[in-house]
């Protein structure tokens, strides 16, 4: 049975995530960037929190947990460097499952953003944190693109449908690299207009497909050729071509 999914703002542009089995009424929530936030929407949804699943260590992301889990008793599930910002009762690491209700999680290790970052993938869910945004990636740690461009690798290959909750709404940013790197690509110009309409709306955006993602992140598309000609680096390798990329969207 698939999951109730409820994505909000929290914080200014953080995403705050609950996911609840309709099966059983398990309720968990991605991360904690504020725990006022977070109880508030499970509270306007009629959902209680019974567990907390963690991607990173990253402030913004655990800075809640001990609030919320004093108010819920919630269980944390968390990679081992969550610990040193977060009450955790269950490490996770590569491989191990979770289950929320009776839909269960993988735990992926997907270092490059934070060294412990995690994703959790399910069926036709996948929990990817600051790994990847809405046509765009996290920022990567000094040495690290090498294993940034390897834990995004491993997610562009999963089944188009399958439905990415990221951490963050830069969407409108992300898409007008999107459109400098990929300037041909109609696809990219059409969700450009599209986060240009969120955006005056006042609507958030931090849920996307796989499939989206390879047609329009060009992170995602590292190995199209379009990318390398726009960065002068056609034939270089696609791992190298994310890497100027990543470069080229810091100084965007």
């Amino acid at each position: 049975m698939p999951l109730d999914i409820h994505v909000f703002r929290t914080l200014s542009d953080n995403a705050g995530a609950l996911l609840r089995d309709p099966g059983t009424g398990a309720c968990a929530t991605v991360d904690v960037p504020d725990a006022g936030e977070v109880l508030a929407a499970a509270k306007a949804k009629g959902w209680t929190i019974s567990q907390v699943l963690v991607t990173h260590e990253h402030a913004d992301h655990v800075q809640g947990i001990a609030a919320l889990k004093q108010a819920t008793g919630a269980k944390v599930f968390a990679p081992e460097a969550a610990r040193a910002g977060a009450p955790v009762d269950v490490v996770l690491g590569e491989g191990d499952r979770v289950a929320v209700g009776g839909y269960e999680f993988e735990t992926w290790a997907t270092p490059g953003h934070a060294e412990g970052h995690v994703s959790f993938i399910g069926a036709d869910v996948a929990l990817v944190g600051d790994v990847v945004f809405v046509m765009g990636c996290g920022r990567v740690m000094p040495g690290r693109m090498e294993a940034m461009w390897t834990s995004l690798s491993r997610i562009m290959v999963l089944p188009d449908a399958t439905t990415l909750i990221t951490g963050h709404d830069y969407t409108l940013s992300n898409a007008r690299f999107a459109a400098a790197m990929d300037p041909s690509n109609p696809a990219v110009a059409a969700r450009l207009t599209e986060a240009e309409a969120a955006k005056a709306d006042g609507r958030f955006w931090a849920l996307t497909t796989v499939g989206e993602e390879r047609a329009t992140n060009p992170f995602f598309r590292a190995g199209e050729p379009a990318l390398a000609a726009t960065l002068g680096i056609v034939g270089k390798p696609a791992g190298e071509v994310f890497t100027a990329l990543r470069e080229a969207k810091n100084r965007f």
